[in-house]
């Protein structure tokens, strides 16, 4: 089969053009329709966090860190989806048109103290890797800490 464009009219590239917006903004929406409910920014920072940390250790240290966070991981998904839930409460609590102050408060402690508590699972998994990793990747994570 040969297609010919010169026996394309201006109006038939348009026809095209239109259809292939269509189709564009159509796996836009459906894609859209598909994800997940929305999430705050920060929602995966537990994994981010390790990914960035890993990626300043040798190997070797980098593995141990994975493995003592994967050992952590059945204790760190709930505490992070509880956290996530408290911080939508809180925004739905933030953006409604009359502002309840003491239940945004209440809102907000709740918050942190679920974001502590994954903070304090995330320690307990650094410390135990601190214990196992070599002087050089002690030293890696050293040096790296404010850059």
């Amino acid at each position: 089969m040969k297609i010919s464009f010169s026996r394309f009219t201006a109006g038939r590239w348009l026809l095209l053009g239109s259809l292939c917006l269509n189709v564009a903004l159509g796996a836009y929406v459906g894609a859209q329709w598909l994800r997940p409910p929305w999430a705050p920014l920060h929602a995966g920072v537990p994994m981010r966090l390790i990914e960035r940390v890993a990626s300043r250790l040798p190997p070797a240290d980098a593995e141990v860190l994975w493995r003592n966070f994967h050992a952590k991981e059945a204790t760190l998904k709930p505490l992070q989806r509880d956290y996530v839930a408290a911080l939508r409460a809180t925004l739905n609590i933030a953006a409604q048109p009359e502002l309840d102050k003491a239940a945004l408060r209440a809102a907000v402690e709740a918050t942190r103290d679920k974001r502590s508590k994954v903070g304090d699972a995330m320690i307990d998994t650094f410390v135990e890797t601190l214990e196992q990793i070599s002087p050089e990747g002690r030293r890696r994570l050293a040096d790296g800490l404010f850059r």
